[in-house]
């Protein structure tokens, strides 16, 4: 059975691909966030941790070259580079979750151990992205590419519910996060034998005899190719931000927030288990959340082929900012200055708070999801339409970057021994960084550009 050689079969097959993405991200972000959180770790190494982490989604480019020239003839070129990816992930994943950190009066134990895990971990994982997207262009008819985007888009969104719903929810039912951890890993071993066994792709000798990928040059073992990419594709993104005014711009716009993060970041991950909220509770919002998002992001999506991208995007990003200031407003009129400390991993329990919290989490997700349905979009309408592929990847690149950086600041801002800022000041500069991109997105109009250019 080869599932590639049916539409219903490749739809199966990169939904279950985008499932994999998901499972690890939900699993750090959520579920072992907030395990750390309870067992007494600091906002400050909570944001370095998942900061940290995530760096190698900065860089995936890098990976690009590797995954087109380095191939073992006799295997389906994309095909070995998802298996041997998954196989790190979930190499890495294992060993992270056998080397567990320990919480002590004097500090955390093994921490950087597991950090240098999980960060090669993500390594892997953004290497198999990348093969992933390329399996898919090459075999994704042109009138699947559509509801497939939709449904892998989907499917990463369900991985995440799981990996930090999922395992929250089975902590609750089995009284140990070691156990219910043991989901992630499993479900990727599924993953990876349904890949290895039911996708069947040409081998890579012979879809260069029949001129689909590029055949290296005598004596070249294709690292000599990648490395002329990899250099290639800096200088051209390099020309494109320094020598045209929208595109520098564009690079600019990319490396700010698009409205409000507060209540998705390092921020949420203190904040909601000091109100007092249970695991299964916080799995509970989780997953409702995710109910909210993915429509939303759909119709973000829509709207701006209607309304247009520049306005619905500002308008989105725009609204996200409330529900933040809104409960950090809250949060101040309470006297929450700072989250209170915990007793044995557990805080008294908020319940008005809890409620504000609830009624910000759905309303953020909803707006969030509007804006992330039209983001992408802006980003592929102003690119250089000669190197395209190349200048989205750059600005997909740095979108990344914000996401570290959030949890990085976010993180000294919380820890009452580094910056040590107020939840409503965290919240107000949260909010002054969401509107940053305002000064900016007018003269950054979706229209084509060329590499001559020097103004816009």
């Amino acid at each position: 059975m080869n599932l590639l050689r049916t539409k219903t079969g490749r739809l199966t097959a990169f939904g279950g691909l985008y499932l994999s993405e998901g499972l690890p991200q939900g699993f750090a972000g959520v579920a072992l966030a907030l395990e750390f959180k309870r067992r007494g770790m600091d906002a400050a190494a909570l944001g370095t941790f998942a900061a940290t982490i995530l760096l190698p989604w900065s860089w995936k480019f890098v990976m690009g070259p590797l995954v087109d020239n380095l191939h073992l003839r006799r295997f389906g070129a994309r095909k070995q580079w998802i298996v041997f990816a998954q196989t790190g992930m979930l190499a890495c994943l294992a060993l992270a979750l056998l080397r567990m950190p320990e919480f002590t009066e004097a500090g955390v134990v093994g921490l950087g151990v597991f950090t240098a895990l999980m960060l090669l971990h993500n390594v892997f994982a953004a290497t198999q992205d990348v093969a992933i997207d390329a399996l898919a262009c090459s075999v994704l008819k042109k009138d699947e590419r559509g509801l497939a985007n939709g449904i892998m888009f989907g499917a990463a969104q369900a991985g995440q519910a799981i990996g930090g719903a999922g395992v929250l929810k089975l902590k609750e039912a089995t009284g140990s996060f070691g156990t219910a951890s043991l989901l992630v890993p499993f479900l990727l071993l599924a993953i990876l034998t349904c890949v290895i066994t039911l996708i069947c792709e040409k081998s890579a000798a012979r879809e260069m005899a029949e001129g689909e990928i590029p055949a290296p040059d005598p004596g070249d073992t294709g690292l000599t190719s990648a490395g002329d990419q990899i250099v290639d594709y800096l200088l051209t993104v390099l020309r494109t931000v320094f020598l045209t005014l929208r595109g520098f711009l564009g690079f600019i716009l990319a490396l700010l927030p698009f409205g409000g993060m507060a209540l998705s970041m390092t921020v949420s991950t203190v904040i909601a288990p000091s109100l007092g909220m249970g695991d299964g509770e916080l799995a509970n919002l989780n997953l409702i959340c995710t109910a909210f998002w993915v429509p939303a992001c759909l119709s973000g999506g829509w709207l701006s082929d209607r309304l247009g991208r520049r306005v619905t995007l500002a308008t989105f990003s725009v609204l996200s900012i409330l529900p933040g200031l809104w409960m950090g407003w809250q949060l101040k009129q309470a006297g929450w200055d700072h989250p209170p400390e915990a007793v044995d991993g557990q805080w008294p329990r908020e319940e008005q708070l809890i409620h504000y919290w609830w009624i910000a989490g759905i309303v953020f997700s909803v707006f969030n999801g509007l804006m992330y349905g039209v983001r992408t979009a802006f980003f592929m309408d102003i690119v250089n339409p000669k190197i395209a592929g190349t200048h989205f990847t750059a600005l997909m690149a740095m979108l990344n970057l914000v996401i570290s950086y959030t949890y990085f600041w976010q993180g000294m801002a919380l820890d009452t021994e580094k910056w040590n800022w107020s939840l409503w000041r965290i919240f107000l500069v949260d909010s002054g960084l969401g509107l940053l991109f305002l000064l900016i997105i007018p003269f950054v109009k979706p229209k084509q550009i060329h590499l001559d250019e020097d103004t816009a």
